[in-house]
C-alpha cells in the first residue's frame, strides 16, 4: 500500500533526493556542513572582510550613510 501521507514541513529530509544512493551521498555532505556558519557575499561585501582577520566594515556612518550620499551624485555623473 502506497503512503499517501503528506511531507512533514520541518523534515530535514525534504530537500534531499528519494533515491537513497543519492540521499545517502546528501545526508553525508550535509552532515559535514550542517553546523558551520553561513558566509554569503553574493557580491555586495569585499572578500578581504572574510580572509583578513584585521578588516572591517568600519563605522555605521561608512556603511549605510556616506553610500547614500555619494550614490545619487553617481548617478548624476553618469558613473553609476
Amino acid at each position: 500500500m502506497e503512503n499517501n501521507k503528506p511531507t512533514d514541513p520541518f523534515d530535514p529530509m525534504r530537500c534531499f533526493s528519494s533515491d537513497p544512493v543519492v540521499r545517502s551521498l546528501a545526508m553525508e555532505l550535509y552532515a559535514g556542513a550542517a553546523g558551520l556558519p553561513i558566509i554569503s557575499p553574493h557580491g555586495h561585501v569585499d572578500p578581504a572582510l572574510f580572509s583578513d582577520p584585521d578588516a572591517s566594515f568600519g563605522s555605521p556612518a561608512d556603511l549605510f550613510i556616506i553610500p547614500t550620499i555619494t550614490l545619487p551624485h553617481a548617478v548624476l555623473a553618469g558613473s553609476a
